[in-house]
Protein backbone atom coordinates (compact mmCIF):
# COMPACT_ATOMS: atom_id res chain seq x y z
CA UNK A 1 0.00 0.00 0.00
CA UNK A 2 2.87 2.42 0.75
CA UNK A 3 4.09 2.16 -2.84
CA UNK A 4 0.64 3.09 -4.11
CA UNK A 5 0.58 6.18 -1.86
CA UNK A 6 4.06 7.28 -2.94
CA UNK A 7 3.14 6.66 -6.58
CA UNK A 8 0.08 8.85 -6.15
CA UNK A 9 1.96 11.69 -4.39
CA UNK A 10 5.09 11.70 -6.57
CA UNK A 11 3.75 13.82 -9.47
CA UNK A 12 2.76 16.55 -7.00
CA UNK A 13 5.62 16.42 -4.50
CA UNK A 14 8.45 14.49 -6.12
CA UNK A 15 9.45 10.98 -5.11
CA UNK A 16 11.80 11.88 -2.25
CA UNK A 17 9.38 14.33 -0.65
CA UNK A 18 6.48 11.89 -1.02
CA UNK A 19 8.50 9.07 0.56
CA UNK A 20 9.75 11.28 3.40
CA UNK A 21 6.26 12.64 4.08
CA UNK A 22 4.85 9.13 4.29
CA UNK A 23 7.70 7.89 6.48
CA UNK A 24 7.32 10.83 8.86
CA UNK A 25 3.59 10.41 9.34
CA UNK A 26 3.80 6.64 9.65
CA UNK A 27 6.35 7.14 12.42
CA UNK A 28 4.01 9.60 14.14
CA UNK A 29 1.19 7.05 13.86
CA UNK A 30 3.52 4.28 15.09
CA UNK A 31 3.02 2.20 11.95
CA UNK A 32 5.85 0.78 9.88
CA UNK A 33 5.67 2.10 6.33
CA UNK A 34 5.52 -1.46 5.00
CA UNK A 35 2.62 -2.26 7.34
CA UNK A 36 0.19 0.39 6.06
CA UNK A 37 -3.17 -1.17 5.33
CA UNK A 38 -6.29 0.33 3.74
CA UNK A 39 -7.83 0.77 7.21
CA UNK A 40 -5.02 3.21 8.11
CA UNK A 41 -5.59 5.48 5.13
CA UNK A 42 -8.36 7.73 6.50
CA UNK A 43 -6.30 8.51 9.62
CA UNK A 44 -3.14 8.98 7.56
CA UNK A 45 -4.95 11.29 5.16
CA UNK A 46 -6.23 13.45 8.04
CA UNK A 47 -2.75 13.59 9.56
CA UNK A 48 -0.93 14.67 6.39
CA UNK A 49 -3.53 17.17 5.16
CA UNK A 50 -1.98 20.19 6.96
CA UNK A 51 1.44 19.45 5.48
CA UNK A 52 -0.03 18.90 2.03
CA UNK A 53 -1.53 22.39 2.31
CA UNK A 54 1.99 23.82 2.39
CA UNK A 55 2.63 22.53 -1.13
CA UNK A 56 -0.86 22.32 -2.62
CA UNK A 57 -2.89 24.99 -0.86
CA UNK A 58 -5.84 24.18 1.36
CA UNK A 59 -8.19 23.15 -1.44
CA UNK A 60 -5.60 20.92 -3.06
CA UNK A 61 -4.73 19.36 0.28
CA UNK A 62 -8.36 18.48 1.00
CA UNK A 63 -8.74 16.93 -2.45
CA UNK A 64 -5.52 14.89 -2.24
CA UNK A 65 -6.19 13.76 1.34
CA UNK A 66 -9.67 12.60 0.32
CA UNK A 67 -8.21 10.60 -2.56
CA UNK A 68 -5.55 9.03 -0.34
CA UNK A 69 -8.25 7.99 2.12
CA UNK A 70 -10.01 6.21 -0.74
CA UNK A 71 -6.97 4.47 -2.28
CA UNK A 72 -7.56 1.34 -0.24
CA UNK A 73 -11.20 1.08 -1.27
CA UNK A 74 -10.34 0.34 -4.87
CA UNK A 75 -11.44 3.80 -5.90
CA UNK A 76 -9.24 5.11 -8.68
CA UNK A 77 -7.61 8.29 -7.50
CA UNK A 78 -7.36 11.28 -9.88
Amino acid sequence: MHKKIIEYLTPMLGQETAANLLKHYCTRMRIAVDDIEPAHLPELARAIRPMLAVWLGSGGAVHVADEIAQLGRGVNAR
